[in-house]
């Protein structure tokens, strides 16, 4: 009789999915050990609690097992295209351009994986392929766990969480994520460990005992230290930060070479503290420490590397780079060792003449102005006799001849109108290519154009990044300088790069020491003859920048002494030069940075906004969904004659009493909760009469012989109980939201 009393039991497979959830959720906080910041916390969590509650919701709709999963799969799609695109359709479905814009994020989260240098921040491209992830983890945890009733399995899956994030980072993960790890996954072992004994419906202190006793405690207690040791032993071993095959064998061409670095760039200026990357000695002239280069403008997603070659063995002299036929200048010899830097890329300074003592198999691209290695493996102190170009401003000025390099040095695909009409009016009045390179990077170092150098860009309001840096946001750090000046030069003709690398450091007796703070962007312009030539527009106030000599005159010329009386002097070049406000464009503004036209609306936070809100509400009203689908499916059954009829009738009557606050007790006989609702809530005559024929219908079903016939009589009498219960006790706007009978974790029986 017991069986089919309204009790405080507790369903167990809501337990199990919360378990399975929380045992994701403390798997995913080994990605604080690569991440930098706490931005990814909020979505991972909300992926992963939105999938378990589909999980729930389809297991209390008792739709089949393929269909829950399913339905978890599209929860899934619907949240990151809520959290992460700006074209989903009402801000939160997925539609094609939706489903585009995830799978571009996706792809250039990939490769941010294959180059960042942990910590990386967590930009929104990483943050969409951890919730991709976490999501997945969370449906196989919960068909494992749940489904299957095999919650131990899932230690595998959850292994493997915690392997992506080893296997990126160069130091042990932080202690606590593996004891919350282990935590989350000891909870989750206690559900699977009495499953045999605990029944559909449990009672509360059972589940309590079980969950949070003795021996739950002493599993928790020793996964954690197995977990500790365990990853003291083998985090990091071997994979130098990046995932196996990362690096490739072989640099065929471009094969394998779809860089965003970037990333790394960003990686290293926003870390927590300080890293030592190189000790220097023997370096005379200040100097910018080269890494690489990147060729490509792509308006989508800025510069990329592309066009490396074979280039040719470094264990000969080295040629002059590409398009470079004048080898003049200061020539120096150093020693750089690597401290704590590890990548394919060998940092060199100038141009390189001979590199050697960094191990074998490193090759050295004339074109590309790059030394690089073709297998992982360890750095090591090398030498390098390089030369510093010193050519004069006429010198530059006087450049011609044929360009002797790649004409995609010259492309201009993807650059915007408006970005491309600045140009021509900064350098209007520029005769030369070096006046014109000049003038640009005049443009963003004098305070009265207003950039200003920071590590945290100003916030976007359009998709064209380039745009909103010139025009609107005047913030950025290096990135943002150099992208926009090579984009500049390029519109005015000038073959145009960006050099990713470092500042020459500070000086510690008789070596120069960098570290991540010194990681730099900067722009190289290629002059017929001189080769490439170093240019920066980024406003460092710090003293860490190391301007060449021609360009440091340039920009900041020695004035000369004031004139006797009545004479009059010439205006420096600085002062003559292409400032703007002495000739600025027809839509700056007061500080010099031309502004968007009129017309052009920006949409600022409020897409992001109206989907968040969108969200919410459909979490908001997800219980009074849950609860009016159940009612309709028992009013249908109670309606048709179906099986059990009386037994849904007597279920939608209590959770009609449990609605609006109704205690039912756990030993009490239909009889008897009938006869105390009616005195509690003070049915109507008819209500009372109709609630007691309700249970002498329920008795009938439950106790009298198979066979019996269904009272033909079962929806009239139901439909009056319900219209007494509404007009007695009429539900405010808090209940009919969120209805106990769908909340609660206690069901009735």
């Amino acid at each position: 009789m017991t069986e089919h009393r309204t009790g405080t039991s507790i369903d167990t497979s809501l337990v199990v999915t919360a378990a399975g959830a929380l045992a994701v959720l403390c798997s995913a906080t080994a990605f604080s050990g690569v991440l930098a910041g706490a931005g990814w916390a909020f979505p991972a969590v909300c992926t992963v609690l939105a999938v378990a509650a589909a999980g729930v919701l389809g297991r209390r709709l008792r739709w089949p097992p393929a269909l829950t999963v399913f339905a978890q799969l599209m929860t899934l799609l619907v949240v990151l295209a809520a959290l992460f695109a700006d074209q989903a359709v009402l801000g939160v479905l997925p539609g094609p351009a939706a489903v585009g814009e995830l799978g571009e994020l996706l792809a250039r989260a990939g490769e941010v994986v294959r180059t960042g240098v942990p910590p990386v921040p967590a930009e929104p491209a990483l943050q969409t392929l951890l919730c991709l992830g976490l999501g997945l983890v969370a449906v196989v945890v919960d068909v494992i766990a749940v489904a299957l009733r095999s919650p131990a399995v899932t230690g595998l899956v959850l292994l493997c969480v915690f392997a992506i994030p080893a296997s990126l980072a160069n130091d042990m993960l932080p202690w606590w994520s593996f004891t919350a790890g282990a935590l989350g996954y000891a909870l989750l072992l206690a559900c699977g460990g009495q499953h045999r004994r605990w029944r559909q419906h449990e009672d509360r202190s059972q589940v309590a005992h079980t969950l949070f006793g003795r021996t739950t405690a002493a599993v928790a207690g020793m996964a954690g230290v197995i977990a500790l040791v365990t990853g003291a032993a083998f985090t990091g071993v071997g994979t130098e930060g990046r995932l196996p095959g990362a690096v490739p064998e072989e640099f065929g061409g471009t094969d394998g070479i779809g860089l965003q670095p970037f990333t790394s760039l960003r990686g290293q200026l926003n870390r927590d503290r300080v890293v030592e990357l190189f000790r220097v000695r023997g370096l005379q002239q200040d100097t910018y420490l080269r890494a690489m280069t990147l060729r490509r403008f792509n308006p989508q997603r800025g510069w990329e590397l592309e066009g490396l070659t074979q280039g040719v063995p470094t264990n000969a002299p080295l040629p002059l780079p590409e398009g470079t036929t004048i080898g003049s200048g200061v020539t120096q010899q150093v020693q750089i060792e690597p401290i704590g830097y590890r990548d394919p890329w060998l940092p060199v300074f100038g141009v390189p003449l001979a590199v050697g003592g960094m191990g074998e198999n490193y090759r050295y691209d004339p074109a590309a102005g790059i030394v690089f290695t073709q297998t992982n493996q360890e750095s090591r102190p090398y030498s390098e006799r390089l030369l510093v170009p010193n050519p004069t401003p006429d010198q530059l000025r006087t450049a011609q001849g044929p360009l002797g390099i790649a004409p995609e040095y010259l492309d201009t695909d993807g650059i915007p109108p408006r970005v491309a009409e600045l140009a021509r009016q900064l350098t209007a009045d520029a005769p030369t290519a070096f006046d014109k390179a000049v003038a640009l990077n005049r443009y963003f170092t004098d305070p009265a154009n207003g950039f200003r150098y920071d590590l945290e860009t100003a916030p976007a309001t359009s998709s064209d990044a380039l745009s909103d840096f010139l025009f609107r946001g005047r913030r950025g750090f290096c990135e943002q300088f150099a992208s926009s000046m090579a984009v500049l030069l390029r519109a005015v003709g000038i073959p145009s790069r960006v050099a990713i690398g470092f500042t020459p450091g500070y000086r510690d007796g008789d070596e120069r020491v960098i570290t991540t703070e010194d990681a730099h962007a900067w722009v190289e312009a290629y002059f017929p003859g001189w080769g490439w030539q170093t240019f920066d527009p980024t406003p460092l106030d710090d003293g860490r920048t190391a301007l060449p000599e021609f360009l440091d005159n340039e920009l900041n010329p020695v004035r000369p002494l004031a004139p006797p009386p009545g004479q009059t002097s010439a205006p420096t070049p600085s002062e003559a030069g292409p400032v703007v406000g002495a000739d600025r464009p027809a839509d700056a503004d007061a500080g010099g940075m031309p502004q968007a036209p009129r017309g052009e609306a920006s949409s600022g936070p409020w897409p992001v906004v109206v989907s968040v809100l969108v969200v919410v509400l459909a979490l908001l009203a997800s219980p009074a969904v849950v609860r009016e689908v159940r009612r309709r499916q028992r009013l249908r059954a109670v309606a048709t004659g179906a099986e059990g009829a009386a037994s849904l009738a007597w279920r939608e009557v209590m959770d009609e009493f449990e609605d609006r606050g109704a205690q039912l007790g756990v030993a009490d006989t239909v009889r008897k909760v009938a006869t105390g609702l009616i005195e509690h809530h003070g049915l109507d005559a008819d209500g009372a009469r109709a609630l007691r024929e309700l249970v002498v219908a329920v008795e009938r079903e439950w106790y009298a012989p198979p066979g019996h016939a269904t009272d033909a009589d079962l929806p009239k009498t139901l439909d009056e109980v319900l219209n007494s219960i509404r007009r007695s006790a009429p539900l405010d706007w808090r209940a009919r939201l969120f209805p106990r009978s769908v909340l609660r974790l206690v069901p009735t029986t």
